[in-house]
C-alpha cells in the first residue's frame, strides 16, 4: 500500500476547484482503502470523481462496505451540514442514514451486484437535517463505477431533491381538478340557463355549442351542433342578424340588441318572436375574432303585453281628447300632483304651467271648497269612490264653469306606491240645463200653486155647503175631487223642494214639536184615501225635534205613500217608533214586492225608479225619496231601507234630538 503523501501529486491536478471536497480527498488516508494506487485508477474512477467535485447536482461515490467516499459540496448543502457537523465520510449506511437506508441500499446492492443501473423518482425520503426530521422527496440515479478493469469498486449516486416540483405537481393537479370541476359546473349552469346561450364559430357561425333553451327556442335537437346557423335556421336570410353576426365578426366589436323582432319557424310556420341579446366577440391571444358567444332573452310574451297596453292607453288617451276631458294623479306618498293640460286649461293654468292640488282646490267656488277638499281626504281616508259636481273659478280667464270630479284611490302595489287619480269633466252646459230645467219646474209649480190653492178653498166650501145629505153622488164626486187636487198639490210642492233644493234656496223653517203627533196626524191624514191597506202606530213615546214641521210631515207622507203603492191590496203597513239618548228613528214597514239588491244603492238618487213589470203602471216621477234624503241630510239626519224580495220593505230614517 503507498501512502497517501505518494498518491497526492498523481491526481491533484483533479482536485484543484474541488474546494471542501478536494481538501477531503486530499486529506484523506487512502492506506485504509482496498482501492490501491491511484496511478492504478482507471480513467473512468478518475472522471467520476471529477464530476462529483464539479457538479451542481448532489453527489456522492458508494465504495465498498462504506456509504459515502467522496461527495460534493451541493450533497453537503441537500444534507443541511453548517460546516460545524462531522462528515459522513467512512461512516456505514445505517449509521449515517438510518432513516433512508432501507430505501436506499436495496437499490446500491443492485447496481453493485447486477451491474444494473437503477432508478427512482420523486421518493418520499425523511430526511434529518437543520436539527429537524422533514418530509423530502428525491430523485436517484444509482450507475456502478469499475475498480480495476473489469471488477465493480462502487455506486455513483446522483441525487435531486424534488419537494418543491412534488408540491408544485400536486398543486398545479389540484387547481386542474378545481378548474375541470368549474367548468363542469359552469357547462351545466349554462346549459340548464333559463337564457339562451350558443357559439358560433368562424366566419359560416358553425354552431359549436347551444344549451336547452336555444334548443327550446329554435325547436330543434342535438343535431344541430356542428352546422352552420344559416343551414339550421335559413328563415334567418333577409332578417337583420346576419349582417349583426357579419359586423361582429368583422370589427370585433360586441352588438346589444334590446327587443329585436324577427321571425323563426316553428310547426311549419313562421312565427314573430322578440329578443334582448348580445352577440360578443371571443378573440385568440392576437385579437383575432374566432368566435361569437350568443346569449339571447326572448321576451316576446312581455313585448306582445306592453304592446297592447300601449295600444289601450292609446285609445283611452284619444277617447280622454275627443271627449275633452281633463285627469288628474296624486302620489300618496310623495304629494306630487299631475295634472293633464285640458285640467289646467279649465282650471285657468297655462298647459305648460307646474300646479299643485291646493292650486286646484283654490280655484274650486268658495262656497264648495271644504266640501270638495273633505270629499277627497274621505276617499283617501276610506278607499271609496270619488265623485263631486261643483263651480270652478278660472285662475286668469275668471269664467265660472261647473265640472264633475271622478276618482279612486288605487293601493300600494310592488314597484308602484299608493295614488289617488281621475278626471275631471266640464258639464257647464249639462249644469245650466239643469238649473234652467230647475227654474223653470219652479216657476211652473209656482204658478200651479195659485190657482190649485183656488181650487181646493172652492171644494172645500162645495163640501161645507152640500146640504142634501141623499145626494151621495155628488158628495162622492167631491170628496174624490179633493183628494186628487191634494195629490195634485203635493206633486206641486215636491217640484218646488227639488227646484229650492239644487238651487241651494231651500229654506228650512225650524221649530220645537212632538215627533209622535206629527206622526199620528199624518197616519190619520192618510186613512181617508185608503180602501184595502191598514196603518198601525205602535207604541211611540212623545219626543220633542227641533225641525222644519212641514218638510219632515212632507217626508213621512211620501214613505206612507210609497208603502201603500208598492204593497198588494189586504196588506198591513206598520209605523214604529225608536228612542236613544242623541236621535228618534222613525221606521215605516210593509209587506210589499220588495226591492232587489242591486237597486239599493241608488234607490235616494234623483230620478231613480225601479222598474220592474210591477211598477210600470205605478205613477211617479223618481224625485220623492230623493227629496226625503236631501230634507233629512239639512236637518242633520239620515235615511236607509231594509228589503227582501216578496218580503217587504223596512224604511228607517233619524232625527237629532236636542239635548
Amino acid at each position: 500500500m503507498l501512502s497517501n503523501q505518494d498518491h497526492q501529486p498523481n491526481y491533484h491536478h483533479y482536485l484543484e476547484g474541488g474546494g471542501e471536497m478536494g481538501r477531503l480527498i486530499r486529506d484523506y488516508d487512502w492506506s485504509k482503502t482496498a482501492i490501491g494506487s491511484p496511478d492504478q485508477w482507471s480513467q473512468s474512477l478518475l472522471s467520476t470523481i471529477s464530476i462529483i467535485i464539479s457538479s451542481r447536482f448532489p453527489m456522492f461515490l458508494w465504495w465498498g462496505t462504506e456509504l459515502i467516499q467522496f461527495y460534493n459540496d451541493a450533497y453537503r448543502k441537500s444534507l443541511g451540514e453548517d460546516g460545524k457537523h462531522p462528515t459522513a465520510l467512512g461512516q456505514r449506511g445505517e449509521d449515517c442514514w438510518p432513516e433512508i437506508w432501507e430505501t436506499v441500499k436495496p437499490m446500491i446492492d443492485q447496481a453493485i451486484s447486477k451491474g444494473e443501473a437503477t432508478w427512482c423518482e420523486d421518493e418520499l425520503l425523511p430526511i434529518f437535517r437543520n436539527n429537524q426530521l422533514e418530509d423530502v422527496y428525491w430523485t436517484f440515479s444509482f450507475s456502478k463505477v469499475k475498480d480495476l478493469p473489469g471488477q465493480p469498486g462502487g455506486v455513483l449516486v446522483i441525487c435531486s431533491e424534488t419537494t418543491e416540483k412534488v408540491h408544485a405537481n400536486r398543486k398545479i393537479k389540484n387547481t386542474l381538478s378545481e378548474l375541470a370541476s368549474s367548468e363542469s359546473k359552469i357547462r351545466y349552469m349554462l346549459d340548464d340557463a333559463p337564457v339562451s346561450i350558443a357559439l358560433f364559430t368562424g366566419p359560416d357561425f358553425i354552431i359549436e355549442s347551444a344549451n336547452k333553451q336555444v334548443m327550446k327556442e329554435w325547436n330543434k335537437g342535438e343535431e344541430i351542433i356542428g352546422l352552420p346557423l344559416a343551414l339550421v335556421s335559413p328563415e334567418l336570410n333577409g332578417q337583420p342578424f346576419f349582417d349583426l353576426l357579419n359586423n361582429v365578426f368583422t370589427t370585433g366589436l360586441p352588438y346589444y340588441g334590446n327587443e329585436v323582432r324577427g321571425m323563426l319557424k316553428q310547426q311549419d310556420k313562421l312565427e314573430e318572436f322578440y329578443a334582448n341579446f348580445v352577440y360578443q366577440p371571443m378573440k385568440d391571444e392576437k385579437g383575432k375574432t374566432k368566435s361569437i358567444l350568443m346569449v339571447a332573452n326572448v321576451v316576446t310574451e312581455q313585448v306582445v303585453a306592453r304592446k297592447k297596453v300601449e295600444q289601450a292607453e292609446e285609445m283611452l288617451r284619444l277617447s280622454i281628447e275627443s271627449a275633452n276631458v281633463g285627469t288628474w294623479r296624486l302620489d300618496i306618498e310623495s304629494n306630487t300632483f299631475f295634472a293633464s293640460p285640458r285640467m289646467k286649461e279649465l282650471f285657468g293654468y297655462a298647459p305648460d304651467e307646474e300646479i299643485s292640488l291646493r292650486d286646484t282646490l283654490d280655484q274650486v267656488h268658495a262656497d264648495y271648497q271644504q266640501q270638495v277638499a273633505d270629499a277627497v281626504m274621505s276617499s283617501i281616508a276610506t278607499g271609496k269612490d270619488f265623485s263631486i259636481t261643483h263651480p270652478i273659478v278660472g285662475r286668469d280667464h275668471q269664467d265660472l264653469r261647473w265640472v264633475k270630479a271622478l276618482g279612486r284611490l288605487y293601493p300600494l302595489e310592488v314597484g308602484h306606491p299608493a295614488h289617488f287619480s281621475g278626471m275631471i269633466l266640464d258639464v257647464t252646459e249639462q249644469k245650466q240645463d239643469e238649473i234652467r230645467k230647475n227654474d223653470f219646474i219652479g216657476m211652473v209649480s209656482h204658478e200651479l200653486k195659485t190657482p190649485l190653492t183656488s181650487l181646493i178653498g172652492y171644494i172645500q166650501l162645495m163640501m161645507l155647503r152640500l146640504k142634501n145629505p141623499d145626494d151621495q153622488f155628488t158628495s162622492t164626486c167631491l170628496s174624490k175631487a179633493n183628494l186628487q187636487v191634494k195629490k195634485m198639490n203635493s206633486l206641486i210642492n215636491g217640484f218646488l223642494n227639488l227646484s229650492r233644493l239644487e238651487s241651494g234656496k231651500i229654506h228650512l223653517n225650524m221649530e220645537h214639536f212632538d215627533l209622535s203627533q206629527l206622526l199620528k196626524e199624518m197616519i190619520e191624514e192618510t186613512n181617508p184615501t185608503l180602501h184595502q191597506h191598514t196603518i198601525s202606530l205602535n207604541s211611540c213615546a212623545a219626543v220633542t225635534v227641533h225641525a222644519d214641521r212641514d218638510k219632515i210631515g212632507a217626508v213621512v207622507s211620501n214613505l206612507l205613500s210609497n208603502a201603500v203603492k208598492y204593497s198588494p191590496k189586504g196588506k198591513k203597513i206598520e209605523v214604529n217608533c225608536q228612542l236613544s239618548p242623541s236621535a228618534a228613528q222613525i221606521s215605516i214597514k210593509d209587506e210589499g214586492m220588495g226591492i232587489k239588491p242591486q237597486s239599493l244603492g241608488k234607490l235616494f238618487e234623483r230620478f231613480f225608479r225601479v222598474e220592474t213589470k210591477h211598477t210600470e203602471n205605478i205613477s211617479g216621477f223618481g224625485i220623492g225619496l230623493y227629496l226625503c234624503s236631501e230634507i233629512l241630510e239639512h236637518h242633520g239626519g239620515k235615511i236607509w231601507v231594509e228589503s227582501e224580495i216578496g218580503i217587504g220593505s223596512t224604511f228607517h230614517f233619524s232625527l237629532p234630538i236636542p239635548n
